[in-house]
């Protein structure tokens, strides 16, 4: 069959097919170009990151294998570095003291017996404040009579010989001061605890009584508790004390009532 024999319709349609395939051919080859260095891509990616692993970590010779790190510990800045330092020494546990005496896997703690083994330590603290507030009133005595100008008599006598209250300095007078009003709120505490602890053993005594009796036990609240303390404190002041003591609750009273500004609107 000769070219010329082909009809026209069949020619037309031969080159639509040729040109199909070519189209379709070049597509392909641009995809495979694409995904190509997609790929190259992507493996210069994963070179450059291993690159960098390899910076910060050590030798990693293959995929399965454990990671080489440099042994150098990493200088830190000194902000960081105090900061590990102080939690380190906060969680070591080998540089804390054990004190067996307050340690509760020795024993429970019975505060009668400790008070009466470590009596002596109250009449340590009692010297030293007895001092301390000697001291003081002296201070304030040569103070009054400078003012006065009777200082030439009053230091001849016995008490401002045997002192050093003279040679003092203002600063020390200071401490003196600070600790003084210090040994005076701890002699409270202590007292507050004492008289808690005898209020709560009187009380389970007596309910330990009426247990045995057959009632029901009763515990008491903290409230009930600094009542019993602050009516305890009270019998024990003289009339001074309790004159002090009403003068100041008025006063505080005083300042808590505030009188309306204006009457309300009926």
């Amino acid at each position: 069959m000769d070219f010329e024999d082909i009809p026209f319709e069949e020619i037309i349609r031969k080159e639509k097919i040729a040109e199909s395939f070519e189209k379709r051919k070049s597509a392909e080859s641009e995809k495979k170009n694409a995904n190509g260095s997609y790929k190259s891509c992507k493996e210069f990616e994963k070179n450059d990151e291993i690159d960098q692993r390899l910076k910060k970590y050590g030798r990693i010779t293959s995929k399965n294998s454990p990671m080489e790190v440099s042994s150098r510990r990493q200088i830190l800045p000194e902000k960081l570095e105090n900061e590990r330092n102080y939690i380190r020494n906060k969680h070591d546990s080998s540089k804390k003291g054990n004190d067996p005496r307050f340690n509760d896997s020795c024993g429970k703690l019975n505060t009668d017996l400790f008070h009466k083994s470590y009596d002596f330590l109250d009449d340590m603290r009692q010297r030293e404040f007895n001092q301390i507030k000697n001291t003081l009133d002296l201070y304030k005595i040569m103070t009054k009579s400078k003012e006065l100008g009777t200082w030439n008599k009053v230091k001849k006598s016995s008490k401002f010989k045997n002192s050093d209250v003279n040679h003092l300095t203002q600063d020390q007078i200071d401490n003196l001061k600070l600790k003084y009003q210090k040994l005076v709120s701890e002699k409270d505490h202590r007292k507050n605890l004492y008289l808690k602890q005898q209020t709560i053993s009187q009380h389970r005594k007596q309910e330990q009584t009426k247990i045995e009796s057959g009632k029901k036990p009763f515990f008491l609240k903290q409230k009930d508790i600094n009542l019993s303390i602050q009516h305890d404190k009270y019998k024990n002041l003289n009339k001074k004390q309790i004159s002090m003591l009403e003068q100041k609750i008025n006063r505080k009273n005083v300042s808590k009532f505030k009188p309306p500004t204006s009457l309300r609107k009926i």
